[in-house]
């Protein structure tokens, strides 16, 4: 497997979750991102099916590829996700995090994303048996497990604790494997759990509303990068 990008020894790694962004000012978007000294733009695409919302389209990922140099993590909610591998590559994503719980065949699936030459990985949503992680972690790059309910992100839905012990779970899981894998949490993530969740064994955090709905964010990416990066292991 690829290793995960470098954030420094220690560091964790902290992506903008572009779904909580003004969709009218998306360039600007991220170049206040940019500007913020994050590591990555977690941007989520959703077909409508597997949750009852839409987000961003493959062709946005293109578009966002042509205007940043930040990695692209894409969440991909979907029914058959592997229909979207050959797009997501030619579209430029960094990392696909492809929802579990839409690929029955979870093994074939992460195969049909690393022959397009991407990295994959698997999100699981909060009720989701970590058990299935087992068998395809030797195949994958880097897990998501989601803090609140898929899709919820500008309905009020919170930060859900029941994620911290999955988090420890499969970080032992990873460690005793030892797998190439990194670590991710999104959904209700901010500076009132970062250092708890990076203390538990994330490696890389997906901020939104409370990234966003700040004065200055980058005062805000700096303080929750101080938290994590101070967190006890």
């Amino acid at each position: 497997m690829s290793t995960p990008p470098e954030g420094g020894a220690g560091r964790t790694r902290l992506a903008a979750a572009l779904y909580n962004g003004d969709v009218l000012r998306l360039a600007d978007e991220v170049a206040r991102i940019e500007s913020s000294g994050l590591d990555a733009l977690h941007v989520d695409v959703f077909d409508g099916r597997l949750v009852p919302d839409l987000a961003f389209a493959p062709r946005v990922v293109g578009a966002l590829r042509e205007c940043t140099s930040l990695a692209l993590e894409v969440h991909l909610v979907a029914e058959l996700p592997e229909r979207f591998a050959p797009e997501l590559a030619q579209a430029g994503a960094d990392l696909v995090l492809l929802q579990a719980e839409g690929a029955p065949m979870l093994y074939e699936t992460l195969f049909a994303f690393r022959e397009q030459n991407l990295r994959v990985g698997v999100a699981l949503g909060l009720a989701a048996p970590l058990v299935v992680l087992e068998p395809v972690l030797g195949l994958c790059d880097a897990v998501l497990l989601l803090s609140r309910v898929t899709g919820e992100g500008t309905r009020g839905a919170t930060f859900d604790p029941l994620v911290l012990p999955r988090v420890r779970e499969v970080a032992g899981l990873i460690r005793a494997g030892k797998h190439a894998v990194e670590l991710h949490v999104a959904g209700g993530v901010n500076r009132s759990n970062a250092a708890e969740l990076s203390g538990a064994g994330a490696g890389a955090l997906a901020l939104g509303a409370g990234l966003y709905r700040v004065p200055d964010m980058a005062a805000e990416a700096a303080e929750i990068r101080r938290l994590t990066d101070g967190a006890p292991a």
